[in-house]
Protein backbone atom coordinates (compact mmCIF):
# COMPACT_ATOMS: atom_id res chain seq x y z
CA UNK A 1 0.00 0.00 0.00
CA UNK A 2 1.36 3.58 -0.77
CA UNK A 3 1.00 5.72 2.19
CA UNK A 4 2.29 8.83 -0.10
CA UNK A 5 -0.22 8.42 -2.92
CA UNK A 6 -1.72 11.83 -1.87
CA UNK A 7 -0.30 15.37 -1.96
CA UNK A 8 1.19 15.84 1.13
CA UNK A 9 2.91 19.30 2.82
CA UNK A 10 5.65 19.06 4.85
CA UNK A 11 5.90 19.98 8.77
CA UNK A 12 4.55 23.16 9.28
CA UNK A 13 7.94 24.31 11.80
CA UNK A 14 8.82 23.91 7.98
CA UNK A 15 8.01 27.84 7.49
CA UNK A 16 10.52 28.40 10.66
CA UNK A 17 13.36 26.54 8.47
CA UNK A 18 12.38 29.18 5.10
CA UNK A 19 11.99 32.12 7.16
CA UNK A 20 15.68 31.26 8.49
CA UNK A 21 17.96 31.03 5.31
CA UNK A 22 16.07 33.75 3.90
CA UNK A 23 17.64 35.63 7.27
CA UNK A 24 21.01 34.20 6.69
CA UNK A 25 21.10 35.31 3.48
CA UNK A 26 20.12 38.63 4.79
CA UNK A 27 22.47 38.57 7.76
CA UNK A 28 25.49 38.08 5.29
CA UNK A 29 24.41 41.08 2.92
CA UNK A 30 23.59 43.62 6.15
CA UNK A 31 26.28 42.21 8.71
CA UNK A 32 28.04 45.65 8.61
CA UNK A 33 25.05 47.76 9.35
CA UNK A 34 23.99 45.24 12.65
CA UNK A 35 27.28 45.78 13.60
CA UNK A 36 27.25 49.55 13.28
CA UNK A 37 23.65 49.74 15.11
CA UNK A 38 25.56 47.48 18.18
CA UNK A 39 28.75 49.35 18.34
CA UNK A 40 28.55 52.38 17.07
CA UNK A 41 24.92 53.95 17.06
CA UNK A 42 25.36 57.57 16.18
CA UNK A 43 26.49 56.52 12.76
CA UNK A 44 23.91 56.72 9.94
CA UNK A 45 22.88 53.32 8.60
CA UNK A 46 19.63 53.95 7.15
CA UNK A 47 20.61 54.40 3.53
CA UNK A 48 17.44 54.18 1.36
CA UNK A 49 19.73 51.08 -0.34
CA UNK A 50 19.82 49.76 3.45
CA UNK A 51 15.71 50.23 3.46
CA UNK A 52 15.26 48.96 0.14
CA UNK A 53 17.03 45.78 1.41
CA UNK A 54 14.70 45.87 4.84
CA UNK A 55 11.69 45.92 2.45
CA UNK A 56 12.92 42.90 -0.18
CA UNK A 57 13.08 40.82 3.63
CA UNK A 58 9.59 41.88 4.41
CA UNK A 59 8.98 40.68 0.89
CA UNK A 60 10.78 37.57 1.10
CA UNK A 61 9.15 36.53 4.61
CA UNK A 62 5.85 36.31 3.14
CA UNK A 63 6.90 34.81 -0.29
CA UNK A 64 8.45 31.97 2.25
CA UNK A 65 4.83 31.46 4.33
CA UNK A 66 3.12 31.08 0.38
CA UNK A 67 5.52 28.72 -1.00
CA UNK A 68 5.40 26.45 2.52
CA UNK A 69 1.71 26.14 1.47
CA UNK A 70 2.11 25.77 -2.72
CA UNK A 71 5.06 23.09 -1.64
CA UNK A 72 3.61 18.66 -2.05
CA UNK A 73 5.51 15.82 -2.31
CA UNK A 74 4.19 12.22 -3.30
CA UNK A 75 4.67 9.20 -5.40
CA UNK A 76 2.79 8.07 -8.01
CA UNK A 77 3.18 5.56 -10.87
CA UNK A 78 6.90 4.89 -9.48
CA UNK A 79 7.97 8.08 -9.56
CA UNK A 80 8.29 10.99 -6.69
CA UNK A 81 6.96 14.22 -6.76
CA UNK A 82 7.37 17.59 -5.60
CA UNK A 83 5.23 20.49 -6.57
CA UNK A 84 6.22 23.99 -5.95
CA UNK A 85 6.12 27.85 -6.92
CA UNK A 86 4.15 30.80 -6.55
CA UNK A 87 2.94 32.53 -9.44
CA UNK A 88 4.51 29.43 -11.55
CA UNK A 89 3.85 26.15 -10.42
CA UNK A 90 6.98 23.45 -10.74
CA UNK A 91 6.73 20.00 -11.15
CA UNK A 92 10.05 17.86 -10.32
CA UNK A 93 9.22 14.27 -10.77
CA UNK A 94 11.84 11.80 -10.68
CA UNK A 95 11.60 7.67 -10.97
CA UNK A 96 12.17 5.62 -7.84
CA UNK A 97 14.78 3.28 -9.63
CA UNK A 98 16.78 6.73 -10.19
CA UNK A 99 16.99 7.74 -6.79
CA UNK A 100 19.99 6.68 -5.21
CA UNK A 101 20.34 8.08 -1.60
CA UNK A 102 18.17 9.23 1.16
CA UNK A 103 19.74 11.37 3.54
CA UNK A 104 18.59 13.00 6.53
CA UNK A 105 20.05 15.99 8.50
CA UNK A 106 19.01 16.94 12.25
CA UNK A 107 19.79 20.56 13.57
CA UNK A 108 18.96 21.39 17.45
CA UNK A 109 15.45 22.93 16.29
CA UNK A 110 14.98 19.78 13.90
CA UNK A 111 15.71 17.31 16.94
CA UNK A 112 13.61 20.10 19.07
CA UNK A 113 10.09 19.04 17.13
CA UNK A 114 11.41 15.67 15.98
CA UNK A 115 11.48 16.65 12.41
CA UNK A 116 14.30 16.10 9.84
CA UNK A 117 15.69 17.86 6.74
CA UNK A 118 16.05 15.33 3.85
CA UNK A 119 18.00 15.20 1.01
CA UNK A 120 17.22 13.33 -2.20
CA UNK A 121 20.08 12.21 -4.55
CA UNK A 122 19.21 11.30 -7.80
CA UNK A 123 21.28 9.78 -10.76
CA UNK A 124 20.63 12.89 -13.00
CA UNK A 125 20.92 16.75 -12.36
CA UNK A 126 17.53 17.29 -9.73
CA UNK A 127 20.35 17.53 -7.58
CA UNK A 128 19.51 19.64 -4.59
CA UNK A 129 15.71 20.90 -6.04
CA UNK A 130 15.03 17.84 -4.49
CA UNK A 131 14.66 18.36 -0.53
CA UNK A 132 12.21 19.25 1.62
CA UNK A 133 13.32 21.53 5.04
CA UNK A 134 11.09 19.59 7.60
CA UNK A 135 9.29 16.21 7.77
CA UNK A 136 7.72 14.72 10.36
CA UNK A 137 10.80 12.19 11.51
CA UNK A 138 8.69 8.87 10.99
CA UNK A 139 7.33 10.15 7.94
CA UNK A 140 10.76 10.80 6.70
CA UNK A 141 11.91 7.07 7.66
CA UNK A 142 9.00 5.86 6.12
CA UNK A 143 9.47 7.48 2.65
CA UNK A 144 12.89 6.24 2.76
CA UNK A 145 11.48 2.52 3.97
CA UNK A 146 9.44 2.93 0.83
CA UNK A 147 11.83 3.89 -1.68
CA UNK A 148 14.16 1.05 -0.69
CA UNK A 149 11.74 -1.42 -1.17
CA UNK A 150 9.99 -0.35 -4.31
CA UNK A 151 13.87 -0.48 -5.89
CA UNK A 152 14.00 -3.89 -6.72
CA UNK A 153 10.77 -4.11 -8.29
CA UNK A 154 12.20 -1.37 -11.17
CA UNK A 155 15.82 -1.98 -11.19
CA UNK A 156 17.37 -5.04 -11.94
CA UNK A 157 21.10 -6.27 -10.86
CA UNK A 158 23.27 -8.42 -12.84
CA UNK A 159 24.59 -11.44 -12.12
CA UNK A 160 28.09 -10.29 -11.58
CA UNK A 161 27.13 -7.65 -9.27
CA UNK A 162 24.76 -10.24 -7.69
CA UNK A 163 27.82 -12.32 -6.92
CA UNK A 164 30.16 -9.61 -6.33
CA UNK A 165 27.49 -8.21 -3.22
CA UNK A 166 26.99 -11.60 -2.10
CA UNK A 167 29.51 -11.84 0.43
CA UNK A 168 27.58 -9.70 2.87
CA UNK A 169 24.06 -10.36 1.35
CA UNK A 170 23.48 -13.52 2.29
CA UNK A 171 19.64 -13.19 3.73
CA UNK A 172 17.12 -15.13 1.32
CA UNK A 173 15.47 -12.80 -1.26
CA UNK A 174 13.15 -10.39 -0.29
CA UNK A 175 14.62 -10.38 3.11
CA UNK A 176 16.09 -7.40 4.09
CA UNK A 177 19.64 -7.27 5.48
CA UNK A 178 19.96 -5.54 8.78
CA UNK A 179 22.74 -3.27 9.05
CA UNK A 180 26.28 -4.14 10.35
CA UNK A 181 28.30 -1.81 12.42
CA UNK A 182 31.61 -1.32 11.38
CA UNK A 183 33.13 1.05 13.70
CA UNK A 184 31.92 4.01 15.84
CA UNK A 185 34.44 6.34 16.90
CA UNK A 186 35.21 7.11 20.71
CA UNK A 187 35.72 10.78 22.42
CA UNK A 188 39.80 10.19 22.22
CA UNK A 189 39.55 8.82 18.46
CA UNK A 190 38.01 12.32 17.15
CA UNK A 191 40.81 14.26 19.59
CA UNK A 192 43.21 12.49 17.82
CA UNK A 193 41.31 13.38 14.38
CA UNK A 194 41.02 17.07 15.56
CA UNK A 195 44.50 17.24 16.29
CA UNK A 196 45.80 15.76 13.09
CA UNK A 197 43.59 18.34 11.16
CA UNK A 198 44.88 20.56 8.10
CA UNK A 199 45.22 23.59 10.93
CA UNK A 200 46.75 25.90 7.99
CA UNK A 201 43.63 25.66 6.26
CA UNK A 202 41.65 26.88 8.98
CA UNK A 203 44.17 29.69 9.39
CA UNK A 204 44.21 30.56 5.60
CA UNK A 205 40.18 31.20 5.92
CA UNK A 206 40.34 33.12 8.77
CA UNK A 207 43.08 35.15 7.52
CA UNK A 208 41.24 35.61 3.95
CA UNK A 209 38.37 36.69 5.46
CA UNK A 210 39.40 39.34 7.94
CA UNK A 211 41.13 40.62 4.71
CA UNK A 212 38.21 40.73 2.79
CA UNK A 213 36.29 42.71 5.45
CA UNK A 214 38.81 44.93 6.71
CA UNK A 215 37.95 47.86 5.53
CA UNK A 216 33.90 48.01 6.09
CA UNK A 217 34.77 47.00 9.62
CA UNK A 218 37.31 50.31 10.11
CA UNK A 219 34.78 52.64 8.43
CA UNK A 220 31.63 50.43 10.30
CA UNK A 221 33.10 51.48 13.82
CA UNK A 222 35.05 54.21 13.13
CA UNK A 223 38.01 52.37 13.79
CA UNK A 224 41.83 53.05 13.49
CA UNK A 225 42.70 50.05 12.17
CA UNK A 226 45.09 50.41 9.28
CA UNK A 227 47.16 53.38 10.82
CA UNK A 228 47.35 50.88 14.33
CA UNK A 229 48.77 48.43 11.94
CA UNK A 230 50.82 50.72 10.02
CA UNK A 231 51.90 52.10 13.70
CA UNK A 232 53.22 48.63 14.26
CA UNK A 233 55.12 47.84 11.17
CA UNK A 234 56.72 50.58 11.66
CA UNK A 235 58.02 50.19 14.99
CA UNK A 236 58.21 46.15 14.37
CA UNK A 237 60.74 47.57 11.34
CA UNK A 238 62.68 49.82 13.95
CA UNK A 239 63.15 47.21 15.95
CA UNK A 240 63.51 43.70 13.27
CA UNK A 241 60.42 42.50 12.05
CA UNK A 242 61.49 38.94 11.87
CA UNK A 243 60.83 38.58 15.61
CA UNK A 244 57.12 39.61 15.37
CA UNK A 245 56.82 37.27 13.01
CA UNK A 246 58.26 34.36 14.44
CA UNK A 247 55.56 35.31 17.80
CA UNK A 248 52.77 36.54 15.57
CA UNK A 249 52.97 33.21 13.34
CA UNK A 250 52.64 30.68 16.37
CA UNK A 251 49.92 32.33 18.11
CA UNK A 252 47.78 32.21 15.08
CA UNK A 253 48.11 28.95 14.53
CA UNK A 254 47.18 27.97 17.72
CA UNK A 255 43.90 30.12 17.34
CA UNK A 256 43.65 27.80 14.36
CA UNK A 257 44.04 24.76 15.71
CA UNK A 258 41.40 25.14 18.60
CA UNK A 259 38.93 26.18 15.71
CA UNK A 260 39.61 23.27 13.71
CA UNK A 261 39.36 21.08 16.70
CA UNK A 262 36.17 22.39 18.13
CA UNK A 263 34.67 21.89 14.70
CA UNK A 264 35.90 18.48 14.06
CA UNK A 265 33.90 17.78 17.50
CA UNK A 266 30.82 19.31 16.79
CA UNK A 267 30.45 17.84 13.25
CA UNK A 268 31.81 13.93 13.93
CA UNK A 269 30.54 13.28 17.54
CA UNK A 270 29.25 9.93 18.08
CA UNK A 271 30.22 8.92 14.40
CA UNK A 272 29.09 5.25 13.93
CA UNK A 273 29.56 3.62 10.38
CA UNK A 274 27.79 0.88 9.13
CA UNK A 275 27.74 -1.69 6.53
CA UNK A 276 23.75 -1.65 5.01
CA UNK A 277 22.67 -4.26 2.33
CA UNK A 278 23.18 -1.12 -0.55
CA UNK A 279 26.59 -0.15 1.23
CA UNK A 280 27.62 2.09 3.71
CA UNK A 281 25.55 4.48 6.35
CA UNK A 282 27.38 7.19 8.31
CA UNK A 283 25.74 8.92 11.31
CA UNK A 284 27.68 12.08 13.45
CA UNK A 285 27.09 15.39 14.70
CA UNK A 286 26.71 17.22 18.28
CA UNK A 287 24.27 19.84 18.08
CA UNK A 288 23.63 19.17 14.31
CA UNK A 289 23.09 15.29 13.57
CA UNK A 290 23.63 14.25 10.09
CA UNK A 291 22.53 10.49 8.31
CA UNK A 292 24.56 10.02 4.89
CA UNK A 293 24.22 6.72 2.58
CA UNK A 294 26.94 5.91 0.42
CA UNK A 295 25.27 3.20 -2.05
CA UNK A 296 27.79 0.51 -3.49
CA UNK A 297 27.13 1.21 -7.34
CA UNK A 298 27.42 4.92 -6.30
CA UNK A 299 31.01 4.84 -5.37
CA UNK A 300 33.59 5.03 -7.94
CA UNK A 301 36.61 4.84 -6.29
CA UNK A 302 38.47 4.76 -2.68
CA UNK A 303 40.53 7.21 -1.43
CA UNK A 304 42.67 7.18 1.65
CA UNK A 305 44.66 10.06 3.13
CA UNK A 306 47.58 10.52 5.96
CA UNK A 307 49.05 13.33 7.70
CA UNK A 308 52.32 12.57 9.66
CA UNK A 309 50.36 12.98 12.54
CA UNK A 310 47.95 10.99 11.51
CA UNK A 311 50.58 8.26 10.53
CA UNK A 312 51.48 8.86 14.41
CA UNK A 313 48.47 7.74 15.71
CA UNK A 314 47.80 4.60 12.91
CA UNK A 315 45.00 6.77 11.03
CA UNK A 316 44.23 7.64 7.40
CA UNK A 317 40.70 9.59 6.66
CA UNK A 318 38.89 8.10 3.86
CA UNK A 319 37.00 9.22 0.99
CA UNK A 320 34.42 7.68 -0.92
CA UNK A 321 33.61 10.04 -3.94
CA UNK A 322 29.89 8.78 -5.70
CA UNK A 323 28.45 9.44 -8.80
CA UNK A 324 26.00 12.31 -8.11
CA UNK A 325 25.06 16.34 -8.31
CA UNK A 326 27.88 18.06 -7.36
CA UNK A 327 25.07 20.43 -5.12
CA UNK A 328 24.34 17.28 -2.70
CA UNK A 329 27.94 15.56 -2.84
CA UNK A 330 29.53 18.72 -1.22
CA UNK A 331 26.97 19.21 1.49
CA UNK A 332 26.14 15.42 2.35
CA UNK A 333 28.84 13.00 1.75
CA UNK A 334 30.05 9.83 3.29
CA UNK A 335 33.45 10.69 3.93
CA UNK A 336 35.19 9.50 7.42
CA UNK A 337 37.40 12.51 9.09
CA UNK A 338 39.69 9.57 10.46
CA UNK A 339 39.56 5.56 11.12
CA UNK A 340 42.39 2.85 11.56
CA UNK A 341 43.89 0.09 9.39
CA UNK A 342 41.06 -2.61 9.72
CA UNK A 343 38.30 -0.03 9.23
CA UNK A 344 39.67 0.48 6.07
CA UNK A 345 40.11 -2.84 4.74
CA UNK A 346 36.43 -3.73 5.78
CA UNK A 347 35.83 -0.69 3.52
CA UNK A 348 38.06 -1.83 0.18
CA UNK A 349 36.47 -5.46 0.82
CA UNK A 350 33.35 -4.37 0.67
CA UNK A 351 33.85 -2.17 -2.27
CA UNK A 352 36.15 -4.06 -4.08
CA UNK A 353 36.02 -8.04 -2.31
CA UNK A 354 38.67 -9.78 -4.99
CA UNK A 355 41.32 -7.22 -4.86
CA UNK A 356 43.26 -9.46 -2.85
CA UNK A 357 42.58 -12.67 -4.72
CA UNK A 358 44.11 -11.34 -7.90
CA UNK A 359 47.55 -11.19 -9.19
CA UNK A 360 49.19 -7.13 -9.52
CA UNK A 361 52.25 -6.17 -11.76
CA UNK A 362 53.80 -3.31 -9.80
CA UNK A 363 54.91 0.00 -11.88
CA UNK A 364 56.74 3.08 -10.77
CA UNK A 365 56.96 6.98 -12.62
CA UNK A 366 59.64 8.01 -15.06
CA UNK A 367 62.52 9.66 -12.92
CA UNK A 368 61.74 12.89 -14.88
CA UNK A 369 59.17 14.15 -12.65
CA UNK A 370 61.73 14.85 -9.99
CA UNK A 371 62.48 17.87 -12.10
CA UNK A 372 58.71 19.13 -12.52
CA UNK A 373 58.61 18.63 -8.27
CA UNK A 374 62.10 20.71 -7.53
CA UNK A 375 60.78 23.23 -9.83
CA UNK A 376 57.47 23.75 -7.82
CA UNK A 377 58.87 22.59 -4.45
CA UNK A 378 61.82 24.57 -4.28
CA UNK A 379 63.14 26.81 -7.10
CA UNK A 380 59.87 29.05 -7.66
CA UNK A 381 58.84 29.45 -3.92
CA UNK A 382 62.53 30.09 -3.10
CA UNK A 383 62.46 33.12 -5.88
CA UNK A 384 59.12 34.87 -4.49
CA UNK A 385 60.38 34.45 -1.05
CA UNK A 386 63.54 36.46 -2.10
CA UNK A 387 61.52 38.79 -4.08
CA UNK A 388 58.98 40.01 -1.38
CA UNK A 389 61.45 39.57 1.59
CA UNK A 390 64.34 41.36 0.21
CA UNK A 391 62.96 44.95 1.65
CA UNK A 392 63.26 43.87 5.01
CA UNK A 393 65.87 40.81 5.24
CA UNK A 394 68.83 42.83 2.68
CA UNK A 395 71.64 40.70 3.06
CA UNK A 396 70.29 38.24 5.26
CA UNK A 397 68.21 36.68 2.25
CA UNK A 398 70.70 34.06 1.27
CA UNK A 399 68.47 31.96 4.24
CA UNK A 400 66.23 31.09 1.84
CA UNK A 401 68.63 28.90 -0.32
CA UNK A 402 68.65 26.68 2.17
CA UNK A 403 65.00 24.99 1.41
CA UNK A 404 66.71 24.26 -1.90
CA UNK A 405 68.34 20.67 -0.79
CA UNK A 406 65.13 19.86 1.76
CA UNK A 407 63.11 20.28 -1.81
CA UNK A 408 65.64 18.34 -3.67
CA UNK A 409 65.24 15.60 -1.22
CA UNK A 410 61.55 16.09 -1.26
CA UNK A 411 61.39 15.46 -4.68
CA UNK A 412 63.27 12.55 -5.12
CA UNK A 413 61.37 10.79 -2.04
CA UNK A 414 58.35 11.67 -4.45
CA UNK A 415 59.40 10.15 -7.32
CA UNK A 416 60.47 6.67 -5.12
CA UNK A 417 56.78 6.57 -3.20
CA UNK A 418 54.91 7.30 -6.63
CA UNK A 419 53.89 3.24 -6.90
CA UNK A 420 50.45 2.11 -8.80
CA UNK A 421 49.76 -1.90 -9.22
CA UNK A 422 47.15 -3.36 -11.85
CA UNK A 423 45.53 -5.97 -12.30
CA UNK A 424 42.78 -8.05 -14.10
CA UNK A 425 39.96 -5.82 -12.22
CA UNK A 426 41.45 -2.97 -10.92
CA UNK A 427 44.08 -0.28 -9.96
CA UNK A 428 45.83 1.11 -6.67
CA UNK A 429 47.96 3.84 -7.03
CA UNK A 430 49.68 5.60 -3.88
CA UNK A 431 51.85 8.51 -3.63
CA UNK A 432 52.68 11.30 -1.77
CA UNK A 433 55.95 12.38 0.99
CA UNK A 434 55.10 14.56 3.86
CA UNK A 435 51.28 14.06 3.23
CA UNK A 436 50.71 10.19 1.73
CA UNK A 437 47.74 9.47 -0.94
CA UNK A 438 46.48 5.76 -2.51
CA UNK A 439 43.00 5.41 -4.79
CA UNK A 440 41.56 1.67 -5.22
CA UNK A 441 39.65 2.06 -8.38
CA UNK A 442 37.75 -1.04 -10.47
CA UNK A 443 37.75 -0.94 -14.26
CA UNK A 444 34.50 -0.76 -14.56
CA UNK A 445 34.05 1.88 -13.57
CA UNK A 446 36.16 3.93 -16.15
CA UNK A 447 33.98 6.13 -18.32
CA UNK A 448 36.81 7.39 -20.34
CA UNK A 449 40.75 7.09 -21.25
CA UNK A 450 42.58 10.18 -22.01
CA UNK A 451 46.45 10.33 -22.76
CA UNK A 452 47.97 13.83 -22.00
CA UNK A 453 51.13 14.89 -23.14
CA UNK A 454 53.00 18.52 -23.71
CA UNK A 455 56.00 19.36 -25.25
CA UNK A 456 58.60 18.64 -22.62
CA UNK A 457 56.79 15.12 -22.70
CA UNK A 458 56.64 14.82 -26.03
CA UNK A 459 59.98 14.92 -26.76
CA UNK A 460 60.85 12.11 -24.18
CA UNK A 461 57.98 9.62 -24.61
CA UNK A 462 56.15 10.26 -22.03
CA UNK A 463 52.57 10.68 -21.18
CA UNK A 464 49.88 11.13 -18.13
CA UNK A 465 47.12 8.64 -18.26
CA UNK A 466 44.24 9.91 -16.85
CA UNK A 467 41.28 7.44 -15.94
CA UNK A 468 37.99 9.14 -15.90
CA UNK A 469 35.21 8.42 -13.04
CA UNK A 470 31.53 9.86 -12.72
CA UNK A 471 33.03 11.40 -9.52
CA UNK A 472 36.12 12.63 -10.71
CA UNK A 473 39.76 11.59 -12.02
CA UNK A 474 42.70 9.21 -11.33
CA UNK A 475 45.76 10.35 -12.55
CA UNK A 476 49.27 8.37 -13.75
CA UNK A 477 51.94 10.97 -14.41
CA UNK A 478 55.14 10.54 -16.08
CA UNK A 479 54.76 6.95 -17.53
CA UNK A 480 56.15 5.84 -20.86
CA UNK A 481 53.98 6.40 -23.49
CA UNK A 482 54.05 2.76 -25.34
CA UNK A 483 52.63 2.02 -21.79
CA UNK A 484 49.94 4.36 -21.31
CA UNK A 485 48.58 3.13 -24.73
CA UNK A 486 48.74 -0.51 -23.30
CA UNK A 487 46.78 0.48 -20.36
CA UNK A 488 44.33 2.46 -22.19
CA UNK A 489 43.26 -0.21 -24.59
CA UNK A 490 43.24 -3.10 -21.80
CA UNK A 491 40.89 -0.50 -19.43
CA UNK A 492 39.07 0.20 -22.09
CA UNK A 493 38.51 -3.84 -23.38
CA UNK A 494 37.79 -4.29 -19.83
CA UNK A 495 34.87 -1.66 -19.64
CA UNK A 496 33.64 -2.98 -23.03
CA UNK A 497 33.08 -6.53 -21.65
CA UNK A 498 31.90 -6.45 -17.93
CA UNK A 499 28.53 -6.34 -17.61
CA UNK A 500 28.27 -4.56 -14.57
CA UNK A 501 26.77 -1.04 -14.12
CA UNK A 502 28.98 1.92 -13.07
CA UNK A 503 26.47 3.01 -10.71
Amino acid sequence: MNRFEHPTRQASIAILFILGKLFRILFRQLWVVILVVMFNPKKKVFTTFTLGLLAIAAIGAVTSIISYFRLYYYVKDGELVLEKGILQKKKIAVPLDRIQTVNFKQGIIHQAFNVVSIEIDTAGSVGKEFSLEALRKEDAEALRSFIENAKPATAQTSDKETEVHSNFDTASPGVKTPPKLLFELSLLDLIKIGVSQNHLRTAGIIMVFFLSFFDELEDALDLKLTERVEEFFGLAQEAEFLPYLLIGIPFFLTISFFLTLFRTMLQYFALRFWRTGQGFKMESGLLTKQEVSANLNKIQYIRWDSSPMKRLFKMVAVRLPQAASVQVSKKLSANLPGCYDHHLQAIRQAYFPNEMLLEETHHGVNWRIIYRMFLLQGVLPVGLLIVFSYSWLATDIWIWLLWLPVALWLSYRYHDNWQWHISEEGLLTSWGVVNQHSILLQWYKVQAVTIRQHYFLRRRGLAHLILDTAAGSVRIPYIPEEKAKEVRDFVLYKVEVDGRSWM
